[in-house]
Parts: structure tokens; C-alpha cells; sequence
């Protein structure tokens, strides 16, 4: 069974390297309306995130409306650091697109069925493993 982290603000506030935290600062500052900005895509991560696992219905679902799969944390977490920094004018090395591309990849191979969450978890590492249907049958 998979286990499920609370992936909110606070998390993020605390998690963000101080440079992205010092920009972010500084862009509120300059522009009072974007104040809940970073709230608005943690919430919209969370939801992006649970809709690609509810999509699968062979994942289960925790109860809590603000958890995630824990094994989609970092993801999770490098998503919001990345649209944050794309709304701020951030130039990121190239890593950090990669990073970014590696999230949005799990989440459609989750989403369309590639990757059931509970596998996942007992492996205690992202990994697919084929349907027995696909399997080899070995004597």
C-alpha cells in the first residue's frame, strides 16, 4: 500500500533553496498581487497530482484532500519550484528542466495507467514492473 505526504504551503515554504525563497520574496514585494501566488500552485499541485493517480483505478486513494503520494514528493516539489520560478523570470540551468520534464513524465505515466502507485511503494522506489499477462513464462 502507498504512503501518502502532506504536500502544503508550509512544506514548500520551508523546502524552496534560499535563492528561489529570496526571489520570491523580493517578487512579492514588487507585486502585492501575486501574494498568494505560491499557495495557488500548491494547491494546484496537489490537485494535478491526486487527479493523475485517481485516474488509475487500480491506485487506491488517501482520504486527506491535501496528500500526495510520497513517492511523487520530489516531483511534486520541483514542479512548484519550477512554474514559481518560470512566473518570476527565473533563468534555471539546464538540470532544472530535466527535473521539471521528469515530473511531468511520471505524472502522465501515472495518469494513463503506465505506472499503478502501489507498485511503486513496494519497491519503495518509482518503477514499473509488467502485468503478469506480459511476463515470461519461465520453466
Amino acid at each position: 500500500m502507498e504512503v501518502w505526504a502532506e504536500f502544503t504551503l508550509a512544506a514548500v515554504t520551508n523546502a524552496l533553496p534560499t535563492d528561489i525563497a529570496t526571489l520570491h520574496a523580493a517578487w512579492v514585494d514588487a507585486n502585492p498581487s501575486k501574494v498568494n501566488r505560491l499557495s495557488e500552485l500548491v494547491a494546484e499541485t496537489v490537485r494535478t497530482f491526486r487527479d493523475a493517480v485517481a485516474a488509475n483505478p487500480l491506485n487506491g486513494m488517501d482520504a486527506a484532500v491535501n496528500t500526495i503520494p510520497s513517492v511523487a514528493y520530489h516531483h511534486a516539489l520541483h514542479w512548484v519550484i519550477f512554474n514559481l520560478g518560470m512566473e518570476m523570470g527565473v533563468q534555471f540551468a539546464p538540470q532544472v528542466y530535466t527535473l521539471n520534464t521528469e515530473a511531468n513524465v511520471w505524472l502522465r505515466m501515472v495518469q494513463n495507467g503506465g505506472i499503478p502507485v502501489d507498485l511503486m511503494a513496494e519497491d519503495g522506489t518509482p518503477s514499473y514492473q509488467a502485468p503478469i499477462r506480459f511476463r515470461s513464462v519461465q520453466a
